[in-house]
């Protein structure tokens, strides 16, 4: 039995959006909405594949933060991976769709997306916030704690580079001795799963929950996403 043939999505994540895009081709799939992405070439990665698919068709640099759970067949020759994806250069302009657009966690639902990319919404929903692990807020913002100050910079630099407001500190941990060494804390304003997609990229982790120390991003009920794909065949 032949080994169906990968295909890489983007769900490329800023600011607590997904970019969605729309098909022009073939005609019984136009109008309708997709991860953006393509094929595996043979001995080629799943993520070495995104970066170039992206880079093809919109025209900017994307890096993989991380793959949502399972995959999706598109007929009986293709399967579908998503990973979730950040810019690194460049912004989306379609190249072989009509239309991009970002799109909030409540929003996932509304679009008509073809059949193999709905069962990635309700855990992309998830990225996007609406299920996001508890994170301490100090002055409105979220802190994230590393041990390197280059990690920390380097996290500082992205979410700027993403139109938020980040500022890095010098932490001391309850009952460090003086010489030890401290970690960096960064405070942002950036949504609690933005910053954890860094912490995971940079070896940090998000501070936790107190109650003392201000509110944490609300819970909010599930969202009543599509249901299970229908087999069908994407070019």
């Amino acid at each position: 039995m032949t080994t169906p043939a990968t295909v890489v999505g983007a769900a490329i994540v800023r600011a607590g959006q997904v970019l969605a895009a729309r098909r022009t081709a073939p005609p019984e799939l136009a109008g309708r909405w997709e991860f953006p992405g393509g094929k595996v070439d043979l001995g080629e990665s799943d993520s070495a594949a995104l970066v170039r698919e992206i880079h093809e068709e919109l025209g900017c640099t994307v890096e993989v933060a991380g793959w949502l759970c399972g995959s999706a067949p598109i007929g009986e020759r293709l399967v579908l991976r998503v990973a979730v994806v950040h810019l690194t250069a460049g912004e989306p302009v379609p190249r072989e769709h009509d239309a991009v657009r970002w799109v909030a966690a409540d929003e996932l639902a509304g679009l008509d997306w073809l059949e193999p990319d709905r069962p990635f919404l309700a855990e992309l929903a998830g990225w996007l916030g609406r299920s996001a692990p508890p994170a301490v807020r100090h002055d409105d913002r979220v802190r994230g704690i590393f041990f390197e100050e280059s990690h920390a910079l380097a996290v500082v630099a992205r979410l700027t580079a993403e139109g938020y407001d980040a500022t890095l500190v010098r932490e001391r941990l309850a009952g460090e001795d003086d010489d030890e060494d401290h970690p960096w804390a960064v405070l942002t304003d950036a949504p609690p799963v933005t910053l954890e997609l860094l912490v995971e990229q940079y070896d940090g982790w998000l501070d936790e929950e107190d109650a003392d120390r201000g509110p944490t991003q609300p819970t909010l009920p599930p969202l009543d996403l599509p249901a299970a794909p229908k087999r069908i065949k994407r070019p």
